[in-house]
């Protein structure tokens, strides 16, 4: 996983401080890449230890597989091939870029995962659809996309839910995880307990390095968001939900399909 990519996956928990270095860095690498940790937070206005913690919020060991990191991506970049200036409107980047996402998705051999996801929809009386934090709205909105097609399944987002969650399944329980960073710290217990009591797992993410990754029983990794070229300090990441909201969309459309290969208008 590259270094935007890794970012990308991440930005969302990082706080306003760590939103702050990581656009200090975009704008220029070098501070990284020519900088100890002690001089690098000297220059984005912070402490070593705040440098740090930044590294390890995206997932790397330390300060050193960061600077790695960042010298190989300043090392791509410039073995592309450089593009005309770039005179578009911040929206229309903004549009272009999710147009992008949407469009690497469809590239994707998923075809016959989401039949089957689907099937498994249709066949499983107790469905959970699971998102914690801010993943919770995307899984909401399978939740209510079904609705269209008389399906109801439960929504599991919040801590409490998701406790009690632990406790109860069986194998007649297929669980669908909508999880951007896929956290082994708060999956980790949940997948292996499922795994141990025969149910179904789903895991929808953006990480495809997750040692969770490993427990389910099918992965969707989606491409993230790529941020827009742009020279304003403000916009740096687009939010990684949205493509999961879209996705929570395909997955309705693909149940609805399964229903009229089956001749069934509801369940």
């Amino acid at each position: 996983m590259n270094l935007k990519e890794r970012i990308s996956i991440y930005y969302t928990s990082l706080t306003t401080t760590e939103k702050r270095i990581y656009t200090q860095i975009m704008d220029n690498p070098n501070i990284i890449s020519e900088n100890s940790i002690i001089e690098a937070g000297n220059l984005c206005h912070t402490s070593k230890s705040a440098m740090l913690r930044f590294a390890k919020k995206l997932g790397y060991r330390g300060y050193s597989e960061f600077k790695y990191a960042i010298e190989e991506s300043l090392k791509r970049d410039a073995q592309e091939v450089p593009t005309t200036v770039n005179n578009e409107t911040v929206l229309h980047q903004i549009s272009s870029s999710f147009a992008l996402t949407i469009q690497a998705i469809g590239q994707l051999n998923f075809d016959e995962q989401l039949k089957q996801l689907a099937a498994y929809i249709y066949q499983y009386p107790y469905i959970k659809s699971i998102g914690i934090g801010n993943s919770a709205f995307c899984a909401n909105q399978l939740v209510y996309s079904l609705y269209s097609h008389n399906q109801f399944i439960e929504g599991i987002t919040d801590n409490v839910q998701f406790t009690y969650l632990e406790n109860c399944i069986n194998s007649q329980y297929l669980l669908i995880i909508f999880s951007v960073s896929a956290s082994s710290i708060t999956y980790n217990k949940l997948l292996k307990t499922a795994k141990a009591n025969g149910a179904k797992t789903i895991l929808i993410t953006m990480n495809n390095d997750s040692s969770i990754n490993q427990l389910v029983d099918m992965i969707f990794t989606l491409p993230s968001n790529i941020a827009p070229t742009t020279s304003s300090t403000v916009l740096k990441q687009l939010d990684n939900r949205t493509t999961l909201y879209f996705f929570a969309e395909i997955i309705s459309y693909y149940y609805g399909l399964y229903l009229e290969e089956k001749g069934a208008v509801t369940k």
